[in-house]
């Protein structure tokens, strides 16, 4: 997977542990992100619905320490 996406779609998850907790009040599943503009938005459904210039990257590999 493209570090690049990784990295941004880790700066979207935890810019929302720190300034949006009520929106996790149930766990994301992950992140879905725009491979060319890297702006994205956290997933709770079990089953993404994906563009086709749209990544998802699953919640496990924000949380690994990089």
């Amino acid at each position: 997977m493209d570090s690049a996406l990784v990295q941004a779609a880790r700066q979207i998850y935890r810019f929302h542990l720190q300034h949006r907790p009520d929106v996790l009040e149930q766990p994301p599943r992950g992140v879905v992100i725009h491979r060319r503009t890297l702006r994205g938005d956290l997933i709770f459904s079990d089953f993404p619905i994906l563009l086709p210039q749209e990544t998802f990257i699953p919640i496990q590999h924000l949380e690994q320490v990089a």
